[in-house]
């Protein structure tokens, strides 16, 4: 389970040039624009008026579009390519949203010059959200790619090394990583499949992306709710599980007590998650502040009698490694 070490500059070279050379045609626009006697305030007024009410309308028109409209309209060879379920919302939500924040910022620097106060603060305030989201976009659309890594180079296997259990397996991107990592063992797929922004619940994309993986025979799929799993006491000797225990509100120590029940003595929990941190308000703004803290983490292990072997961080998520005391 190796990480690529790349830095965000490195990967995302070619965006810097688009940022700076955007800003600096984003100033010359702004400073000499209104100066000119052919372009009065009036005029561009009502020209980024009509825009903004044009971007908000086409952003929210889209937004309002199902899913699976905008799926059977996606270039896509379905046969030879993973399909994780990626909705475009996510993938390119972010940055339309940025679009039609920084056309906000320009309009309100334009049209309150007479406001001394007001004008710079909402102009600030508009940008620094663009420019959030326009990193969220970023975030969101690296985490797309096949190469994307998912898990932490981490000592899972301890208790044995004979099967493990993906919990909140989903469309199997979670499953692919293990057995590429550790070929040959048995891993169990566990999930709802009640995702309601992916068709099926992803139940048909697993399937399609584990025998493109080669691993159909590899993978038992089950389905069932983690707060009352299908499985004998002390049966796994690992599990993972990425971003699904965060979305489980008060039902995660009850969660984390039944995954210990299923593990093995010795046998170890890999948890990937959402923390309250700049990448995750990056993605979720304010509504990231919902977040569980890590040291909130760290307390529902120890109610739920976990040892704490290893964190860090990966992503845009934080990871944990945890042990069932022997």
């Amino acid at each position: 389970m190796e990480t690529k070490n790349k830095t965000w500059f490195k990967s995302h070279s070619h965006s810097w040039i688009v940022i700076i050379a955007a800003s600096i045609l984003a100033i010359i626009f702004i400073n000499w624009l209104p100066d000119e006697k052919v372009f009065s305030s009036i005029l561009v007024g009502l020209v980024l008026s009509h825009l903004l009410i044009l971007s908000i309308a086409t952003l929210t028109g889209w937004l309002l579009l199902p899913e699976k409209f905008l799926r059977k309209h996606r270039k896509s060879n379905a046969s030879s390519k993973y399909d994780f379920g990626w909705s475009s919302r996510w993938t390119n939500g972010f940055g339309y949203a940025a679009a039609v924040v920084a056309l906000l910022s320009v309009y309100s620097y334009l049209t309150l010059a007479g406001h001394p106060f007001l004008q710079p603060f909402l102009f600030i305030f508009f940008l620094l959200n663009a420019l959030n989201l326009f990193i969220g976009n970023l975030i969101a659309r690296a985490s797309k790619k096949d190469e994307y890594n998912i898990l932490p180079a981490v000592d899972l296997f301890k208790a044995g090394k004979t099967n493990v259990l993906d919990v909140g397996a989903g469309t199997g991107r979670t499953s692919i990583a293990i057995s590429k990592a550790s070929p040959g063992i048995s891993i169990v797929a566990f999930d709802r499949f009640d995702a309601a922004y992916i068709d099926n619940g992803g139940l048909e994309l697993l399937k399609h992306n584990l025998q493109l993986a080669g691993i159909s025979d590899k993978v038992t799929i089950q389905q069932g709710d983690i707060l009352s799993a299908p499985f004998e006491d002390s049966f796994f000797d690992a599990a993972v599980s990425t971003y699904m225990f965060d979305h489980l509100g008060k039902g995660k120590l009850a969660a984390l007590k039944e995954m210990k029940r299923v593990l093995k003595p010795g046998g170890r929990f890999l948890l990937v998650i959402l923390v309250k941190s700049y990448t995750s308000f990056a993605i979720g703004n304010v509504l990231s502040l919902a977040f569980d803290s890590r040291k909130d983490w760290k307390n529902l292990f120890q109610l739920s009698g976990y040892k704490l072997i290893d964190e860090g961080n990966i992503n845009f998520g934080a990871f944990f490694l945890v042990e069932k005391p022997i």
